[in-house]
């Protein structure tokens, strides 16, 4: 969370860190999941954020084991490109590449500032994988990622999916709670959780 520099003297920053190990999604069909990858963000005091992925997004309705039909070749190649075409309407993605069985390499990158557009979601609303949002009723800014409902875990093995990665927030301003794996500082007092 953060507290706005506008509201206050001083900047409080309280992040909810995403366990790589539990970013997921809300239902498994339709939905993406990072499966290896690397994710850097920056926060800066002024609400300059920006968000860098590199790696393996799995569509779960192209992933054998979890696709709700048996879809034909010319089916699985339309459902590909459809794919591939929604990730692309969001222009930080600079590179989108289908591999197969529903994973894609993709390069992501996106900048912003938090108290200009209050609320950002990567990959999709519906797809949430990390979000942040600036709730200015208490001047916080939240850095979440979505949890992997436990019933739903072992589908995703099941289906030869497994996640590995990292996801790295760096900031100067003051963490209240996090759940990182492990932290480090970094230049000009920042720190890398």
């Amino acid at each position: 969370v953060l507290e706005s520099l506008r509201h206050r003297p001083s900047l409080t920053f309280a992040a909810r860190l995403a366990a790589v190990a539990t970013v997921g999604f809300l239902v498994l069909v339709g939905c993406y999941l990072p499966t290896r990858f690397q994710a850097d963000m920056t926060y800066n005091e002024n609400g300059d954020w920006t968000l860098r992925f590199d790696g393996t997004l799995a569509y779960g309705g192209l992933i054998p084991g979890l696709m709700p039909d048996d879809p034909t070749p010319a089916q699985l190649a339309e459902r590909g490109k459809s794919v591939t075409n929604d990730m692309l309407r969001d222009p930080g993605f600079t590179n989108v590449r289908y591999l197969n069985n529903g994973q894609y390499d993709v390069s992501y990158e996106r900048s912003g500032n938090i108290y200009q557009q209050p609320g950002i979601t990567f990959l999709r609303t519906d797809s949430r994988i990390l979000q942040i949002s600036y709730i200015k009723t208490n001047h916080q800014v939240w850095i979440r990622g979505t949890t992997i409902p436990t019933a739903q875990r072992k589908w995703i093995t099941d289906a030869g999916l497994n996640m590995q990665g990292d996801l790295r927030i760096t900031t100067a301003a003051e963490v209240l709670e996090h759940n990182a794996t492990s932290t480090r500082p970094t230049a000009n007092g920042a720190t890398t959780y």
